[in-house]
């Protein structure tokens, strides 16, 4: 005990002494905060406000105009004029967050954010602001953090003021309905729910719980029925009270920052700032304090092993430091990031990687905006060999830290970080609206930022600080941390305790002294660290082509260059954005040589091991502010390089270079199968959502197409000397496409195709090797394709409903339904979501394959069983036409409207213009011109276009060719139902059997619930019914009950009073069982005979086919065809 309190102790002394080293060379708080506003009066109303007098730093090349303002009631805007922009965004945040739960309330603030969005005095319909951001092209979010929360939208330009508007009101006259309440509890839950096997909030859960428990960083921070429902029961208080009580004490205009981007005049930017954010009310600064240190002398000196749900191998290692926010002119951890982040020769990664150990390494800050601390976190990946080797990681990672201290803070490296950051800063690109709104509103929060910095307070590389440089590394040392080991599973511990909400397994111990006290630093010996060369990709010429004398118009397409049997070469000079960016994109055609797994398998190891050594051998150009990307999947090489012209070739060239003389090496191979083999794993661990739509999609259209377990079984085959020689004949044969955008002449582009050929030196490919991918053309009728999760810790299920629409390369089809997917995406948010409360994941889109038909797609997670959920769904598309005829001609002129607006809006930059280019050449249909048909198309379409899609392909009772899957995934929590009981029984009777079988009321057989629904009806309504369905639950479940026994039959009755709940799915489920929908749940005679028959497919009593073999299946189906070029290119040059 005594050398537990002298070690404490010994923490504390060593922390505070480091807090005298900390430098003092960045600006002191500044008690005024903002000086130089001036007071001015709105040009409309004349309402008051104060306007920034200074002067706000701002790139040359960003050419919207600003204004700073100060309301009267403290409220801080920023307002933004950007004249090329047809959707504009807002955020505003309050600087409170989770921290300021209470105690007893976990998950308050977070349950406030979603309450404040639920109707307000002016706006008293809980749909009101969502329908509204949705009908006009827009998106809208919010989220909280542990120190701020953020709310903020995206609409048409024409919809800014009603969005701003309606968000006002959120902070002004919130409702905190009664009903809502019950609603967004559940929503809550269902959020939290989502997350509970997710390792990337189960880590942080646990770190948090493992942390000084008298600091709110240590809270659980989203929220479920239990911290907030039953707690607040339990303390004979209202949700609601404590609701309303969190936002009438901390959120106030003092600690509120707005940010409105738009094409409107900042005077007109300014007036509604004013007009509609002065009324909420002023209260101080509300910002609660916080003393100590999450990570004080009971956390640090620890460590932690822990069970992941994902097959990976993780370290972590935090350390403690005092508050950072004053230092953001310095920025001494983004010096210290970089070099720990470093993959180049000599560093901690490429020493990690050598000997098999890791696959990554970072370093971070965790929070640059915490007050009163902060948290310097170092994680590696490791391999399972890393894994066993985790202590000699740790000494490795001290090592590298020591040799960092060593020798010292070296200003070239600042300058060469900040060279580039002056560049990119010069030489802006414009991000979209929504982003430019977001990281204004919670960048400003900083209380330190002097008001000029506002627009790129983390954007510059500023002061060279050497002295804070080595005072944050004298933090990072073996007496001032705590290391966490994750993985599926601990040989060498075992983890018996269990965190409280995540329920993650760990086990907790000290720090041995050899990782702690007695930790070796003599680097030079043991190790080959040394500091990154100088930087040979900086740019050295930025000069801009094309003059400040712009074209007469610009140019909407690249050129043509050259065509030859081997290559394709197209360029557009930038035009239009006069920065010295430029954008390379190639891409290399092989035969397809992919027809086995064992062939996947090889080609994604190949993939990951270029991907592996080409971090190292480019992570130069990284740092230079190039972005790049080379990928292989077996048919195809892509290669994508971006940045400053000035380097690009050389950074291409030596990439193609590298290529062709690539060698595979042994540590390397190893690496990448470590690696791949958990990518196949973690598959499974994916959410059910994202597991339907990827997995499904592919499995359903794709051809070939082989599924995880099939790639796994052939791993062990798959050899170093076979990779290889696939590396070794990957360019033997190929067509390529080069595309030259930005920065470069004529004469540039055909450089590089020059210098591509001699890299390269392929042999003419054949035409019937370069055969083009082609999708499975699903025919009429109504398929069930299900699965179940294999992580059987998960509780949610997931339902995804496609509806196919008619060929995808039909321009008018493929916009009908896009608007038609933009009418339905918010009704079908609300009533499945907001009302019904299925679960979290609510939403409907479209998608396509080039080659296929346009989807109209609806998905639904959560803890309801499959068959329900697409019941549901079903009730929603057979009452949402309706809902189309009584969409009034004037919403859809102007939804229409707004969507020719966004398609009208001006590219941003060189970067979204390549994208542009690309996806018409790598698709082969050089359509260049496709938007301003899509605008024409778009502005001859009515109401009845959408009514009659509607009818042609999604309404069952009228599309004559009906083509539709359900895609069921189970989760292992319920009983998988067979063929035969899909094939024996109705839906609706499934569908309640599971039902009452997740509520707690299994034993009843399904054969019992047939019949039961078969002799029921709805006549006498559906509470006798409930009755007798409770009645059979008994005499089937508990025939010995004695009803002379007085806790028998309470318990009984309170298990079975969930039977007649209000909402309750089991309900909701029987009336839908027992609704008259002939189409639906009547027994026709099955049909005989078909093909799908004949392959072994069962049909539902409601005529739905059952895929039990999607093998088969896509066997049975023919392929559609390729789309066919919309024009036919001619090259410039012949010769």
């Amino acid at each position: 005990m005594r050398q537990h309190i002298l070690f404490d102790a010994l923490l504390v002394a060593v922390f505070f002494w480091l807090c005298s080293w900390y430098s003092t060379d960045a600006p002191q708080k500044n008690e005024k905060q903002h000086p130089d506003f001036v007071l001015r009066k709105t040009t409309k109303l004349n309402l008051p406000y104060y306007e920034y007098s200074g002067t706000l730093e701002q790139s040359p090349n960003d050419l919207r105009e600003y204004k700073l303002v100060r309301l009267p009631n403290n409220l801080v805007a920023v307002c933004v004029y950007d004249s090329d922009i047809t959707n504009a965004a807002a955020s505003l945040s309050v600087n409170v967050g989770n921290f300021a739960d209470p105690f007893g309330l976990p998950g308050l603030a977070h349950f406030v954010e979603h309450m404040l969005s639920m109707g307000s005095k002016k706006y008293p319909l809980e749909p009101e602001y969502m329908s509204y951001i949705s009908n006009n092209s827009g998106s809208c979010n919010a989220f909280t953090s542990q120190t701020w929360t953020t709310y903020l939208f995206e609409v048409a330009n024409t919809a800014l003021e009603g969005g701003l508007d309606r968000t006002s009101r959120f902070f002004i006259d919130p409702l905190f309905s009664p009903d809502a309440i019950d609603r967004e509890i559940n929503a809550v839950d269902s959020e939290f729910k989502n997350y509970l096997q997710s390792d990337s909030w189960r880590l942080p859960g646990l770190h948090a719980s493992l942390s000084n428990s008298n600091h709110p960083y240590s809270k659980f921070n989203v929220g479920n029925l239990k911290t907030l429902r039953d707690t607040s029961q339990t303390l004979n208080s209202s949700l609601r009270d404590h609701a309303v009580d969190f936002y009438k004490k901390f959120y106030s205009a003092d600690i509120m920052k707005l940010a409105i981007v738009g094409n409107y005049t900042t005077d007109q930017l300014v007036e509604w700032a004013v007009a509609k954010f002065s009324d909420i009310k002023s209260k101080g600064d509300t910002k609660p304090q916080y003393s100590g240190h999450p990570l004080d002398s009971s956390a640090l000196g620890k460590i932690i092993y822990f069970e992941t749900v994902g097959d990976f191998y993780i370290l972590n290692m935090e350390f403690a430091l005092p508050e950072i926010q004053s230092l953001y002119v310095t920025s001494p951890d983004y010096y210290i990031s970089t070099l720990i982040a470093n993959k180049s020769p000599g560093s901690l990664y490429f020493y990690l990687k050598e000997r098999e150990w890791a696959s990554s390494v970072n370093g971070y800050i965790a929070d640059p905006d915490y007050e009163g601390f902060n948290i310097f976190t170092i994680t590696v990946l490791m391999t399972p060999k890393g894994y066993k080797n985790h202590k000699n990681i740790v000494r490795a990672v001290f090592a590298y830290l020591q040799m960092l201290i060593d020798n010292g803070p070296q200003q070239w490296i600042h300058e060469e970080l900040r060279t580039i950051s002056d560049l990119e800063f010069k030489y802006f690109e414009k991000p979209p609206s929504i982003s430019t709104a977001q990281d204004l509103s919670t960048y400003t929060l900083n209380k330190y930022v002097a008001p000029e910095h506002y627009l790129t307070v983390y954007t510059l590389v500023r002061n060279y600080d050497a002295k804070g440089i080595s005072s944050m590394l004298k933090y990072l040392n073996p007496q001032n941390y705590r290391v966490s080991i994750g993985a599926q599973s601990h040989s060498i511990v075992d983890c018996t305790e269990r965190e409280k909400y995540y329920n993650v397994s760990y086990h907790l111990d000290t720090l041995p002294p050899s990782l702690s006290s007695e930790m070796p630093l003599n680097w030079k010996k043991l190790y080959n660290f040394h500091l990154p060369m100088r930087n040979k990709f900086l740019p050295e010429n930025t000069d801009v082509i094309t003059k400040k004398s712009p074209r007469e118009e610009v140019q909407l397409a690249p050129t043509l260059l050259q065509l030859t049997n081997n290559t394709e070469l197209w360029f557009k000079q930038d035009d239009q954005f006069l920065t010295p960016h430029g954008h390379i994109y190639l891409s290399i055609k092989l035969p397809n040589t992919v027809t086995s797994p064992l062939d996947h398998v090889l080609a994604q190891l190949v993939d990951n091991c270029i991907s592996k050594v080409f971090s190292s051998e480019f992570h130069a150009a990284v740092i230079a502010g190039m972005k790049y990307s080379v990928t292989y999947s077996g048919t195809r090489v892509e290669i994508k390089v971006a940045g400053f012209s000035d380097k690009l070739p050389l950074l291409l060239e030596s990439i193609l270079a590298k290529l062709a003389s690539f060698k595979i090496e042994e540590h390397i191979f190893s690496i990448s199968m470590s690696v791949l083999k958990q990518q196949y794993q973690n598959e499974r661990y994916d959410p059910p959502y994202s597991q339907i739509v990827h997995n499904r999609d592919r499995k359903l259209h794709i051809v070939p197409f082989w599924p995880v377990q099939a790639l796994e079984s052939v791993m062990d085959n798959a050899k170093i000397e076979n990779a290889q020689a696939l590396v070794d004949s990957i360019l033997d044969q190929s067509f390529s496409k080069l595309l030259v955008v930005g920065n470069f002449n004529e004469s540039d582009a055909l450089n590089m195709i020059h210098m591509t050929e001699k890299a390269i030196n392929p042999k003419t490919m054949p035409s019937y090797l370069n055969l083009p991918s082609r999708v499975v053309d699903i025919k009429p009728g109504h398929y069930i394709y299900r699965d179940q999760l294999q992580d059987k810790n998960e509780l949610n299920n997931a339902a995804l409903v496609t509806i196919y629409c008619g060929p995808a390369n039909n321009i008018k089809g493929r916009l009908v339904i896009d608007i038609l997917k933009r009418i339905l995406y918010k009704p079908f948010f609300n009533q499945l979501r907001t009302r019904e409360q299925l679960g979290y994941i609510v939403t409907s889109f479209n998608r396509n394959h080039d080659s296929g038909k346009e989807m109209l797609i609806f998905l639904v997670q959560s803890e309801s069983n499959p068959i329900y959920l697409t019941q549901r769904i079903d009730r929603f598309i057979r009452s949402f036409r309706q809902y189309i005829l009584e969409y009034s001609t004037e919403d859809f002129d102007a939804l229409v409207d707004t969507v020719v607006s966004v398609k009208n809006e001006r590219q941003r930059s060189i970067d979204q213009e390549a994208k542009f280019f690309w996806s018409s050449i790598n698709s082969g249909d050089y359509d260049f011109d496709y938007i301003r048909e899509e605008i024409t198309c778009l502005q001859q379409l009515n109401k009845e276009d959408i009514l009659e899609a509607w009818d042609k392909y999604v309404n069952p009772e009228t599309a004559t060719q009906y083509t539709r899957v359900d895609s069921h995934l189970w989760s292992a929590k319920l009983s998988y139902p067979t063929d035969k009981e899909l094939g024996l029984y109705s839906e609706g009777v499934v569908s309640l059997h599971h039902c009452l079988e997740s509520e707690g009321f299994a034993g009843i057989d399904i054969s019992e619930i047939d019949r039961f629904v078969q002799n029921a009806s709805l006549e006498n309504g559906v509470e006798p019914l409930l009755k007798r369905l409770e009645s059979l639950y008994i005499s089937k479940t508990k025939p010995t009950l004695n009803f002379e026994n007085v806790s028998d039959i309470g318990n009984t009755i309170q298990d079975t009073e969930k039977l007649c709940v209000n909402g309750s799915s089991i309900k909701t489920a029987l009336e839908m069982a027992l609704k008259a929908d002939s189409r639906l749940f009547t027994r026709p005679a099955p049909k005989e005979g078909t093909d799908f028959a004949n392959i072994g497919m069962r049909q539902t009593p409601e005529s739905k086919w059952i895929i039990h073999n999607v093998d088969l299946f896509k066997a049975a189906l023919p392929l559609h065809g390729v789309p066919l070029p919309v024009t036919k290119p001619a090259p410039k040059h012949t010769d």
